[in-house]
């Protein structure tokens, strides 16, 4: 076979390297388009499930690079949702739902896009606050932590009548997220993040992961990388909160506490915590049979006999699920690896590099660097 030459080599080389990112951000396309001529209620479906992948990838930015269990990100996703609201209800509304809210936001009206994006500043700027403390810490401390963090914007929030309405629910966010509209956020969350982990932070930050005292014996100041880790996993986590608030409408601390805590962290950890391709098919599976586990809870029916589940089967359910990932596949789904370029063998006949009669791996999937 003729050996490509040098301009497509490096083609080739350059669509090897950045398959991941285009391979998963193929599939949310995919996921789109085919819901586009479908029912309102399963767009609204897909769009949840698209935030979800955004606050799951900005998760595993953090979590699935460092190592460093984190159940609190759920409170940076609050710090965005309430930021884009208070920057996008309206003026008059804000007067008569929130009369003692400062000047500055009382006068506040921006469009969706700068709101989410200033939803996702201000949740990077308290993740650098927070990590002053949390990132000198290691193991069941650091979660322990984190959780703590979690614990005190949940009850801020819940107390802050002049801001948040405190237990009140915020009323008046714009209804302005769209399914192709999260789909660009999403893919966009997706190339950061995978060019976050082939950066030399993500690379170091991921030695300190694997060996930690060896990380530090060489130089790395595993503070310092975990903090940057940990500001980009907010901004994207903050960014998911403030579509999610424009997604609901109305919304209070509680849509920002245990159950979406414990529900994301099931999506990284089932799909593979070491990989961003486990981060995206865990969400996506996780999404798909949380779908299927409440349609059975309101009832179907299945060779003329009526299902119906009892009331929280989605829960045990996927408790179950995550329980057995745990047990038969603690990688997740994925095995911590990442997607391979599906013609490396084409590649390797045309460059001579595969011995004669030498068997040659053509799994689709290949090994992170985390996992290498």
């Amino acid at each position: 076979m003729k050996r490509p030459a040098g301009p497509a080599r490096v083609a080739l080389a350059a669509i090897g390297w950045a398959w991941t990112p285009i391979a998963t951000c193929l599939a949310v396309v995919a996921i789109v388009l085919a819901s586009t001529t479908g029912s309102s209620v399963l767009q609204q479906i897909v769009t949840t499930s698209e935030i979800y992948l955004i606050v799951v990838v900005g998760l595993y930015i953090f979590v699935g690079n460092s190592g460093v269990l984190s159940f609190g990100h759920l409170g940076f996703m609050a710090f965005g949702a309430y930021t884009s609201a208070l920057l996008t209800i309206p003026v008059e509304q804000k007067h008569f739902l929130l009369p003692a809210l400062p000047h500055f936001l009382a006068s506040a009206n921006l469009a969706t896009v700068p709101a989410a994006l200033i939803g996702g500043a201000v949740a990077m700027l308290a993740a650098f606050v927070v990590a002053l403390p949390l990132m000198r810490l290691n193991g069941i401390a650091a979660g322990i932590g984190t959780f703590a963090f979690l614990i005190i914007v949940y009850v801020v929030v819940n107390n802050w009548n002049a801001v948040t309405r405190g237990e009140q629910t915020m009323l008046g966010v714009p209804l302005d997220t769209t399914m192709t509209g999260v789909m660009w956020w999403a893919c966009s969350a997706i190339i950061v993040a995978y060019l976050f982990q082939e950066s030399r932070v993500g690379l170091r930050l991921r030695a300190t992961r694997e060996d930690e005292p060896a990380a530090r014996a060489i130089g790395i100041g595993v503070f310092r990388e975990r903090t940057l880790a940990f500001a980009l996993s907010a901004f994207w986590v903050g960014v998911g909160g403030a579509l999610y608030g424009h997604l609901l409408g109305a919304f209070s601390a509680q849509a920002f506490y245990l159950p979406l805590t414990f529900l994301t962290f099931a999506m990284l950890v089932i799909g593979g915590i070491n990989s961003l391709t486990g981060a995206v098919v865990g969400t996506i599976a996780v999404s798909t049979v949380t779908q299927l586990l409440l349609r059975v809870e309101r009832g179907v029916t299945l060779f003329s006999v009526h299902f119906t589940a009892p009331n929280g089967t989605e829960q045990i359910v996927l408790a179950i699920f995550m329980l057995a990932i745990l047990i038969l596949r603690p990688a997740g789904i994925t095995g911590g690896r990442e997607l391979r370029w599906p013609f490396t063998l084409l590649s390797r006949r045309a460059e001579g590099g595969a011995a004669a009669g030498a068997p040659e791996d053509v799994s689709p999937i290949a090994s992170s660097p985390a996992a290498e």
